[in-house]
């Protein structure tokens, strides 16, 4: 009896080295090197399980409720395979609101190095937010709760007070830091002036550094908002990236992947997961200035919008804990882990009227049932 239960064991041992370990390993190898060369590789949808009849369907609908870009910059990946690519997905501009991404990604990087923590006041390293931000910290920042403001009215020649022309000057602040939600770009250019100063370079040299030329992102540009007092560009917070369709897809496909790429963790695996998580409760009131409309509480991240149960800005008929990048003229990048899935729209046109995350409930229902 002992003889028999030794030879299985040795038997299961043997079928585990040689069979199931190395099928994982090689399922988890296939999938990232699906963009090893620095481009996703072409898949036949039904190979993975998607109706490309449904599919296309589905980007039909997306197509409608876009203007004149409409659905040329779109590309869909699952399992880290390229299912569907629109024409001009190589076309390289800015993606305006989905740099804060890019950010907040340099914040992860501090955090894993040790330089810096979440709750670290911010006036820690930039005095000039010490007499009237003394208690704003990181995370005030990367959720929008910190009630910044600058000196000014918009530059836009409108009745917004957001976009001075002086966004690192502090004026008196809009709350209480994480009393309230506010979508307020100036915050997020000053939250990238003190990540500057830390760094004491370029937010875009060091992501290259740590992320981009590592995941094979190539050549991208991030533009400044002005400089340090020591000449050191200030790559701007809030906007100002500019990519295409694939480079934005890989930098996507490293959070899906939980900061992973080809074995090595160039993320910290929990970053990805709180960035792209709810972090500003849904009973935070929204500010109510001028930017009211943008509503992040119960559905904003580390500058990720979260679809969540209860978020302002839920999606009711998609996965919960789908996540996206959401920027100006309608350009969105969103992953989802339950279809292991990246969806990206870009364009240079306009915002849907109705709301991107009405018309992106509507389009990810659809593409969700061409998924068997």
């Amino acid at each position: 009896m002992m003889l028999l239960l030794k030879t299985m064991l040795i038997l299961y041992l043997l079928i585990f080295t040689f069979v199931i370990l190395p099928h994982d390993v090689m399922a988890q190898q296939a999938e990232e090197s699906a963009v090893n060369d620095g481009v996703f590789e072409k898949a036949d949808p039904a190979s993975l399980g998607v109706d490309q009849q449904k599919m296309l369907a589905a980007l039909e609908y997306l197509k409608s409720k876009s203007f004149q870009d409409g659905i040329h910059e779109v590309l869909i990946i699952k399992d880290g395979r390229l299912i569907y690519e629109g024409d001009s997905t190589q076309k390289q501009h800015n993606i305006y609101s989905c740099s804060k991404v890019f950010t907040s990604t340099v914040l992860g990087l501090l955090i894993a190095e040790k330089r810096v923590e979440l709750d670290d006041f911010a006036t820690q390293y930039d005095a000039s937010l010490k007499e009237q931000y003394p208690e704003v910290t990181f995370r005030h920042f990367a959720t929008m709760t910190s009630g910044y403001s600058a000196a000014g009215r918009s530059r836009w020649n409108d009745e917004n007070a957001d976009w001075s022309h002086t966004p690192y000057t502090p004026e008196a602040p809009h709350f209480v830091p994480g009393s309230h939600y506010e979508y307020w770009d100036e915050a997020q250019m000053m939250y990238g002036k003190v990540l500057t100063l830390i760094l004491g370079r370029t937010m875009k040299d060091y992501l290259t550094e740590k992320i981009t030329d590592p995941i094979g992102m190539g050549e991208w540009e991030w533009g400044p908002e002005q400089t340090t007092k020591s000449g050191t560009p200030i790559n701007n917070g809030c906007t100002n990236v500019t990519v295409n369709a694939h480079q934005l897809a890989k930098f996507a496909q490293l959070y899906l992947n939980r900061g992973s790429w080809n074995g090595q963790q160039l993320l910290p695996k929990e970053w990805c997961e709180m960035a792209t998580s709810v972090q500003v409760p849904s009973d935070i009131p929204v500010y109510p200035g001028d930017r009211k409309s943008a509503r992040g509480s119960g559905s904003y991240g580390f500058n990720w919008w979260v679809n969540s149960q209860d978020g302002l800005s839920r999606m009711p008929d998609v996965p919960l804990g789908v996540a996206y990048m959401s920027g100006l003229n309608h350009n969105v990048c969103a992953i989802i882990p339950e279809w292991n899935m990246i969806v990206i729209r870009m364009g240079d046109d306009k915002n849907p009227p109705e709301g991107k995350h009405v018309i992106w409930n509507e389009f990810l229902q659809r593409l969700g049932e061409s998924i068997w």
